[in-house]
């Protein structure tokens, strides 16, 4: 506890002496935030404490109109599953799929949820944890659908234009998940699949979380990806990072 204390005071110093400035990276204060991966109802233990379970180091600015926060906020798989509703194969596999591409997006370790956009098919599960750990926003034109991607994720960094794919590998998904799935889906079940199916997804997404991520996922760098122009006829402006960049003063002057 005091150890956090200590933290939280350093912060406020840097602060008020304007040795924080928006925008570097390299004097935001990280792992501030204590992860939860406590178990609950809605998260297993082995989602949140697998060896591979992801978490995410993320920075956001600190006001309606402010500039970068000088802290980053730790996301677990748990923060996920609260803010999508359910804990499901596609929330945990889209998450792993994620750590590998925004890893290599910011390999400083801080995921910068201001300067991100992402694709991602119509999924629920998909989209809910594509615009959680990266800020994109179909409202924004950050988050653009694409069905075609099927088990894959498109990130571009919106500063640098780098942009990457992540693919679920074709051998990591079990031919029973989708014959499963497909069988619910077309009314074709007892009751008792619906906790069938329930179960094989989550044998699939704890091997996923059990071994390096790169095991299961291919990520490659797109040269030159040009983002696609949104089709939301009422897109705007994103209020809240207009004045990330400002610095920190001691006063007002």
């Amino acid at each position: 506890m005091k150890h956090k204390q200590i933290i939280y005071l350093i912060a406020i110093i840097l602060i008020s002496t304007s040795y924080v400035f928006a925008g570097d990276h390299n004097n935001i204060i990280q792992k501030v935030c204590i992860p939860d991966r406590f178990p609950a109802w809605y998260n297993q233990s082995w989602m949140t404490n697998s060896r591979y379970s992801p978490e995410f180091e993320v920075l956001d600015t600190e006001s309606s109109l402010g500039r970068y926060a000088p802290m980053t906020k730790t996301i677990t798989v748990k923060d996920i599953i609260k803010f999508h509703g359910h804990p499901c194969d596609g929330l945990l596999v889209c998450a792993a799929g994620l750590k590998l591409g925004l890893s290599r997006l910011f390999p400083s370790g801080i995921i910068d949820r201001t300067d991100l956009r992402v694709l991602t098919k119509n999924s629920p599960c998909f989209v809910d944890t594509c615009a959680y750990l990266t800020g994109g926003r179909i409202n924004f034109g950050t988050l653009e659908i694409d069905n075609s991607l099927g088990w894959s994720w498109i990130i571009q960094r919106i500063s640098t234009k780098k942009a990457v794919k992540v693919s679920l590998r074709k051998e990591a998904l079990p031919e029973e998940v989708e014959i499963m799935e497909k069988k619910i889906r077309e009314g074709r079940y007892k009751i008792a699949d619906i906790d069938r199916c329930r179960n094989i997804q989550w044998k699939f997404a704890r091997k996923i979380l059990s071994h390096p991520l790169n095991k299961a996922f291919r990520i490659v760098t797109l040269e030159n990806f040009i983002f696609p122009e949104s089709t939301y006829p009422k897109t705007g402006k994103r209020g809240d990072i207009l004045h990330k960049n400002e610095s920190y003063c001691s006063k007002e002057k």
